[in-house]
């Protein structure tokens, strides 16, 4: 499995802090320790995580039941395994509610975390049809079909995800790591520039791929032959 990228939701820093211990044990990263509803909104979109542990006991007068059910509501598709010390049915109930993809009890042992985690997210990734993707734009995920991207261009800091529609998504993240989410018999990387779904390809020569709305994608002398070789197949 990935490394992922992982938002803790803990009002008790000690245990916060062991559990961080033990993520990057195994590669995990952090992005960051929420102690709150509103904290946890914030860095939530902040850095858009693979996966959430969230404690039902916050700071605050809200609780992580709360915070699970507006992400539901916002119909945000996200991984979350439940933090609790409470072993009370109506808890587990209403945290039940909310379909999270785990629940750990405290004290956090270092294995059922890691198995946990890692079960989390599988069942996380088969609920998403292969023929989908999700793409933050950092403030609104999208879950696109596939089929339905034309190209990916980079501009430095950012990739400009082009629609069949016309619609364009912005992303701040590199080429590679766009490049990895998607099915490598269908799109491919032409230039050092660009994305191609080889579905919207109408005409190509070793210098230009021609889509079907006759937008041209050049194709650089790195790329040649690895492109030559998925569209001769």
């Amino acid at each position: 499995m990935k490394n992922l990228k992982i938002l803790i939701v803990e009002d008790e820093i000690l245990i916060a802090e062991l559990i961080k211990s033990y993520l990057e044990e195994v590669g995990h990263e952090v992005v960051e320790i929420a102690i709150s509803y509103d904290e946890a909104l914030e860095n939530y979109h902040k850095f858009n995580p693979d996966l959430i542990l969230l404690d039902i006991r916050l700071y605050g007068n809200k609780s992580g039941i709360d915070f699970a059910k507006h992400l539901e509501s916002m119909k945000y598709k996200m991984p979350i395994v439940f933090l609790s010390s409470q072993y009370d049915l109506k808890t587990l109930g209403l945290a039940l509610e909310t379909y999270p993809y785990g629940y750990l009890t405290k004290p956090v042992n270092k294995m059922s975390l890691w198995t946990t985690i890692s079960t989390a997210y599988q069942l996380y990734e088969s609920s998403l049809s292969s023929d989908e993707i999700q793409l933050y734009d950092g403030k609104s995920n999208h879950i696109i079909n596939i089929s339905e991207i034309m190209y990916a261009e980079s501009d430095h800091i950012y990739i400009k995800v082009v629609m069949y529609n016309g619609k364009e998504i912005i992303l701040w993240e590199s080429m590679k790591n766009f490049l990895s989410k998607l099915p490598s018999e269908v799109c491919i990387q032409c230039h050092r520039s660009y994305i191609v779904n080889t579905k919207q390809i109408k005409e190509w020569n070793s210098n230009t791929l021609t889509l079907v709305n006759d937008y041209k994608i050049p194709v650089s002398r790195n790329f040649r032959e690895a492109v030559t070789k998925v569209l001769q197949k």
